[in-house]
Parts: C-alpha cells; sequence; structure tokens
C-alpha cells in the first residue's frame, strides 16, 4: 500500500473511532509498507487532523454549488481533504504528485463522477489557497485565528471564558507551532549525559538553539523521534516525555517530605518513572499507581521494567480510582486527571476531534469526584498535585474552587517554576491561574499546555 492510499484508509478508520496512530502501525505491518510511504502518510495524516476544520473550510471555499457540498461521499471529502492539507502543508512534495494520485485512487475505487470537481478544487487549493489561509491567520476574528490554529470551532466558548483575546490570539499562535520530541535524561552522571548528547549530535537530533543545562532533565530535540529509535532508550537512560510534563512531575521531588505517595490515574506511567527515578534515594520510598485502563496498566509496567526502577518501591494496579483503597494513607498524592487534552491537541490532533460539550462536562464532573476522593484519602499535613494537560478555566480553577469550597480543612499552596533556558535566553512560560494553581503555555515546540495546583491537607 503506496502513502496516499494508506492515508485515505488510516482518515476512514480515524472516522469510525480508532485512533489514527494505531492503524496507522497495523497497516504498515499487514502491507509491508517502505519507510518513505509510512512517513508520507504519517505526515498527510497528521496534517489533516490537526486542522482539519481550516481545510475544510479552504477547499469548501473553492465549490460554489452549495447542493454539490452537501451531497459529497466520504471519500471525496477524505481526498480534498488529504489534498488541501498536502498542498498547503507539505514542503516537499509535489502537487501535481499528490493531485494525480487522489485522481487515480478516485477512479480505482469507481468514483469517476467526482474526478472533474476534486481536480479542479485542488488545483484552485494550489493557486489560491495559501492567500485564503493567510487571510483567516491574521482575521479580527476569534473563530478565523481558532480555524488557523486547528482549535475545534465547538471549543471557542471555553476558550474565551479561559483568557482574555490578546492572550488568545498569542495562546493560538503558540497552538499552530508543530510540536517537537523532548527527552528527559536522568539518573545518569556528567559523563553519561555527555556520551548521550554525543549520540543525539551525531543523529542530527539536537535542536539548534539547545543549550545544555546540567539543572534540566529536558533535552530538546530538532524533530519528532519514535521513543524506540532513542539511543539508549531500551537501557532506560532516554525517556520521550514533554518538557512540561518533565516540569509537573518534577514537583513532586520539591515538594515531597516523607511517606506513600499515590498516583491516583498513572496512565503510561512515565510521571511515576520520573517520580520513582527523582527520589531513588529517598530511604523505604513507596509508590503506589492505580490505572483504569488495562492495556495501559500494562504499559506502566513494562516501562518501569525499561526504567531498571527496584519492583520493592512501586506496586501498579489496575482498577478504579473511585473503589480502590491505598494500602496505607498516602502523605502525597498526584491527580493527573483525565481531561480534554486541549494543551497536547497540537501533540494529538485526532483526540479533539471526538469531543463536544456532552462528553466535556462528562470530564469535568469526574475531575471533581477524583479531586474530592483524593483529599479525602490523603493524610493530614501532606499534599494533593492536580495536574491537566488542559488550557479550560472549567477543568482547572473551577474545579479546584469548588472542590475547595467543600473542604475547609486544605489550602492551595502557591506552585512555582524556575525560568527556562532557551538559547541563552531566560523564558517564563507560566500564568497564575484565576485564581488557583499555575498554568503552563505551549510556547514553545517543546512545551504542552499544563495546569498544576498543588493542595495541602491541614
Amino acid at each position: 500500500m503506496r502513502g496516499i492510499e494508506a492515508a485515505l484508509y488510516i482518515l476512514e478508520q480515524v472516522r469510525a473511532g480508532r485512533l489514527a496512530s494505531e492503524v496507522l502501525r497495523k497497516t504498515a505491518d499487514i502491507n509491508k509498507m517502505k519507510s518513505g510511504d509510512i512517513a508520507l502518510a504519517s505526515s498527510l495524516i497528521y496534517l489533516a487532523e490537526r486542522k482539519r476544520e481550516l481545510w475544510e473550510n479552504i477547499y469548501l471555499n473553492f465549490i460554489k454549488d452549495d447542493a454539490k457540498k452537501s451531497e459529497l461521499p466520504e471519500l471525496v471529502r477524505d481526498s480534498l481533504l488529504i489534498g488541501t492539507a498536502g498542498i498547503l502543508g507539505l514542503r516537499h512534495f509535489a502537487q501535481g504528485v499528490l493531485v494525480n494520485a487522489l485522481i487515480d485512487n478516485l477512479k480505482h475505487k469507481d468514483n469517476f463522477k467526482y474526478v472533474r470537481l476534486v481536480n479542479a478544487v485542488l488545483r484552485a487549493v494550489g493557486e489560491l489557497g495559501a492567500a485564503r489561509l493567510e487571510e483567516l491567520k491574521s482575521s479580527a476574528a476569534i473563530g478565523d485565528r481558532a480555524m488557523a490554529a486547528g482549535v475545534p470551532l465547538w471549543s471557542v466558548p471555553l476558550w474565551e471564558k479561559s483568557w482574555s483575546r490578546p492572550e488568545l490570539f498569542k495562546l493560538f499562535e503558540y497552538i499552530s507551532q508543530p510540536p517537537l520530541t523532548c527527552v528527559r535524561l536522568a539518573n545518569i552522571n556528567n559523563s553519561k549525559r555527555a556520551e548521550i548528547l554525543d549520540k543525539l549530535k551525531a543523529m542530527d537530533l539536537i535542536a539548534p538553539n539547545y543549550q545544555d543545562d546540567l539543572n534540566s532533565q529536558a533535552v530538546r530535540l530538532n524533530t519528532t523521534v519514535l521513543p524506540t529509535e532513542l539511543p539508549d532508550f531500551d537501557k532506560g537512560l532516554v525517556t520521550a516525555q514533554s518538557e512540561s510534563s518533565i516540569l509537573a512531575a518534577s514537583l513532586v521531588k520539591k515538594f515531597y517530605k516523607n511517606g506513600m505517595i499515590l498516583d491516583m490515574c498513572s496512565g503510561r506511567g512515565v510521571k511515576a518513572g520520573q517520580i520513582l527515578s527523582d527520589l531513588k534515594d529517598v530511604k523505604d520510598l513507596k509508590l503506589e499507581a492505580w490505572e483504569l485502563s488495562k492495556p495501559k496498566h500494562n504499559s506502566a509496567i513494562k516501562e518501569m521494567q525499561r526504567l531498571k526502577l527496584n519492583n520493592k518501591n512501586f506496586k501498579f494496579r489496575n482498577g478504579n480510582a473511585f473503589d480502590l483503597e491505598p494500602e496505607s494513607v498516602p502523605d502525597f498524592i498526584v491527580l493527573d486527571a483525565p481531561c480534554s487534552g486541549s494543551g497536547t491537541w497540537t501533540r494529538k490532533p485526532d483526540a479533539k476531534w471526538r469531543l463536544d460539550w456532552d462528553k466535556l462536562n462528562k470530564l469535568i464532573y469526574t475531575q471533581k469526584k477524583l479531586l474530592d476522593r483524593a483529599i479525602n484519602l490523603c493524610a493530614p499535613g501532606g499534599f494533593v498535585l492536580y495536574i491537566t494537560c488542559s488550557l479550560f478555566k472549567n477543568e482547572n480553577e473551577s474545579v479546584v474552587s469548588e472542590v475547595l469550597n467543600n473542604h475547609k480543612d486544605c489550602a492551595e499552596f502557591p506552585v512555582n517554576f524556575n525560568a527556562l533556558n532557551l538559547a541563552g535566553q531566560k523564558i517564563t512560560p507560566f500564568h497564575k491561574g484565576k485564581p488557583w494553581g499555575c498554568y503552563i503555555w505551549p510556547e514553545t515546540p517543546w512545551l504542552d499546555g499544563f495546569y498544576c495546583a498543588l493542595i495541602m491537607k491541614k
């Protein structure tokens, strides 16, 4: 299967509710796809899903007959979506080759009726699409700016409720940046660190503006990389992890005093692995991790094995955080709550199109219940660290505020991050919540949008 054909097939599967990355892996394996075709399919799907509403707006702009717009079959819509995304988003792929391949696929699938339309629309996109794109990027309308950034239009009221218009324009500018991989180097001496950095440089993976900072675990790369392709990944010395995630998890080391740590929603174990690594010198350290999803739970166990962490220090349990009981009273609870992921939509583009108001309201209800349970479980004098990868006030300050109102025995503890070093300059992508917690803005391609609030139980 060639790259463009694979991209169309993956789009069809995504529409049916499957994850793009999962379908791509299976499609590539079954069809023994060449690396070039895999890369092309991956790029086209990422581009198409990242700014789906933008590309649809542009190609529909070149179909003058409204009746035709409403009657387009899914394959034709997908062809126009892939074509528009590729023409306006791919830098090193010939427009004619892309259009001809899409036309040939339509013919092969007996969609001759739409060949002329698709050909004409994509030719118009090639000639006039860039101008339309620039028009939307510079528009004064929030909806246009959201589309240009790849922000779903249904979510615009949430953004407007959370941030001022100038802040939104700046945020949408940051969200428009393609994400880059950041890796975490931990528990290694300086010579080993230098050795790994040399390997990354030899692979031409280090970001041009990166200056090594021994006080930071984060190393910024100049591209996106499969974790398994990283040097010393199999030895557990290198972990792909966004810089925001590293910063959030580092708060545990900063504020942890003693006692058991509970990771209430551990996911695939990346933060748990960092916490255990950061606190490896703590005597009798105990961490308990809960995860509802069986596949994620299994992945977390494999992650601990990859990191070669001492299994005497942790216990991973598969189950519902509302039903499980910790083996001892936790003194520090990390709650990385399920959320909209609006701060990571650039990195995980297909997730945002699955959300709507109803699903978001259910998430917010779950967040409040989880935070309430975390506070009830926490020992007096202990901490609850509430984390989301969302930039919506509804999932952050509003959740913390409501729960704190019901727990007079708790108070927020200020969270402060040190400025980040970027090409010799200090940047501070940190914004105080209104009034609770702290946001990390995605100001660089290595940062995702995050929110952290630290609650101390008196």
